[in-house]
Parts: structure tokens; sequence; C-alpha cells
């Protein structure tokens, strides 16, 4: 997690952003469920799961939203400010499953007063497959 502010004028387009990677344990979808409130069940009964053709419980589309903008937040630092997040889900993600969040910047520019910096980012599981990509706009302060 950064601890110092990232300024807008430090940004160079097709860097990366470092790397968030998790474990999806059980006792991780439990919390997930808790944390969100989407208590239907594909998200935490194997059983329902695999009969509804998913390999094991999925991960809520609202933590995955969540893990990203940790991403983005650990990079830019506490000042850093998450405008904007779209994302295409391509593949569940499981339990039992490790996933990463990385990504780079895209472009960096000025609108409306603002620093503003367009970032691509996928989630990608433990066998190299990206199963979320987003695009996300963050707000950076400027030094000057």
């Amino acid at each position: 997690m950064a601890s110092e502010t990232l300024y807008w004028e430090d940004v160079v387009e097709n860097s990366e952003i470092p790397t968030v990677s998790l474990e999806i344990t059980r006792n991780r979808i439990v919390m997930i469920v808790c944390a969100t409130r989407d208590i239907f069940p594909l998200h935490h009964d194997a059983d329902f799961a695999r009969a509804a053709g998913y390999e094991a419980p999925a991960v809520a589309t609202a933590f995955l939203q969540g893990l990203l903008g940790r991403c983005l937040t650990d990079w830019t630092g506490p000042t850093g400010k998450l405008r904007k997040l779209s994302l295409t889900l391509n593949a569940p993600s499981y339990a039992g499953d490790t996933i990463s969040v990385s990504g780079k910047v895209a472009r960096k520019y000025r609108e409306n007063g603002e620093h503003k910096v367009d970032c691509e980012l996928a989630v990608v599981n433990q066998d190299g497959a990206a199963t979320v990509n987003t695009l996300a706009t963050v707000i950076i302060p400027s030094r000057g």
C-alpha cells in the first residue's frame, strides 16, 4: 500500500501499476458474502454452484470492484480518487483461486481542472486467465 502521495507529474504513460494478489479461501468467500450482503447461494454454496454449472462458489462482482479499487488506491496513495470504473466479466473467479490485479497507465491528461489518469487493469487467476478486464479513471493531485 502506498503511504506517500503519488503526484500527476510523476505518472508515466505505459508504466505498470503494482499488483495486488489474494487467495480466495472458504473464509474469504464467507466474508465477501457478509460484506456485500449478496447472499445468493452461487457465492457461498458449493453444491448450488455446481448444480448451476460452475466449478465452485463464484466471487461476487462487488468484491471484484472493490479489489480493483484497492489496487488503484494502493498505487495512488491516500489522495488519489477513483472517478470511474468499468469492467467486463470474462469468466468467474472461484473459491480456491488465487487472483491478482495488475495493470498499466493508459493515458494521463487534464480535464475540467482535474489531473486524470486512465488505467487498464485485469484480474487474472492462477492459470493466467484474465477473468475481468477493466478501464478506470483516477484523479491524482498535481504539485502545481
